[in-house]
């Protein structure tokens, strides 16, 4: 299943925000969720351009989700590497 994720000290407003500034994946990466980061800036960033930024929406997205998980790991509840807040996104990152 993968490794279970602690963050302490997480604020789950800085990771909804450091993904949307940060193309989609920076809160992730910042998370401890490396490969879902590389994941979302590839659909952001390859995904934006090759639909002339259509897929940009995508890091509004993965910020809210970003921020949804940051809350749980707020509460001291742990997340998985692959772990999302919204129940549709296990079609893009599981």
């Amino acid at each position: 299943m993968g490794e279970l994720i602690r963050v302490p000290e997480a604020n789950p407003f800085h990771f909804g925000l450091a993904n949307l500034l940060g193309f989609g994946g920076a809160g992730y990466w910042w998370m401890g969720q490396k490969r879902k980061a590389v994941i979302a800036w590839c659909i952001v960033l390859l995904g934006g351009t090759c639909t002339l930024g259509m897929l940009y929406v995508f890091a509004f997205i993965a910020a809210y989700d970003a921020y949804l998980l940051g809350q749980r790991l707020q509460l001291g509840e742990s997340v998985g590497e692959t772990q999302n807040g919204l129940p549709f996104l296990d079609a893009i990152f599981r």
